[in-house]
C-alpha cells in the first residue's frame, strides 16, 4: 500500500534528535555564514532556514513567537538572526540559502555540500 505521509529526509534519528541537529546547524550558519555538511542535512537545513526567515520578514507577533520558540533561550542567536535578516536578506523574495555540492567525504564516501547564506 502506498503511503502519502511526508518522508523524513534524515532517516534513523528520533524527532528530538533531528530538531536539535537542525537548530544547532542554523545557529552555526548564522554565526559563520557557511558550513559543510551532508547533502540530506543541507536540504533539511535550507527548508527550515527559509521558513524561519519568512516568519521573521512578516513582522507579526506569531512570527516573533515562532522564532523565539525555535531558538529557545539563545538570545545572542536571535539578535544575530534578526540583524542578518534585516540587513542582508530583506530585499530577497526567497532563496536565502545556497547549497553547493562538493566531493564525497574520503572516509565513508558520503555526499557533502556547503551551505551558505546569500548576500553575505
Amino acid at each position: 500500500m502506498y503511503s502519502t505521509r511526508k518522508k523524513i529526509k534524515i532517516q534513523g534519528k528520533t524527532a528530538s534528535h533531528r530538531k536539535a541537529l537542525v537548530k544547532s546547524q542554523v545557529v552555526e550558519l548564522i554565526r559563520t555564514g557557511k558550513i559543510k555538511t551532508s547533502t540530506k542535512k543541507a536540504k533539511l537545513l535550507k527548508a527550515t532556514f527559509d521558513k524561519i526567515v519568512t516568519a521573521e520578514k512578516k513582522k507579526t507577533i506569531s512570527g516573533d513567537k515562532a522564532i523565539r520558540s525555535f531558538f529557545g533561550e539563545n538570545e545572542r542567536a536571535i539578535e544575530r538572526f534578526k540583524f542578518i535578516v534585516g540587513d542582508k536578506l530583506m530585499d530577497r523574495q526567497s532563496g536565502y540559502v545556497r547549497v553547493i555540492k562538493t566531493l564525497a567525504r574520503p572516509g565513508d564516501n558520503a555526499d557533502q555540500a556547503y551551505v551558505m547564506l546569500m548576500n553575505t
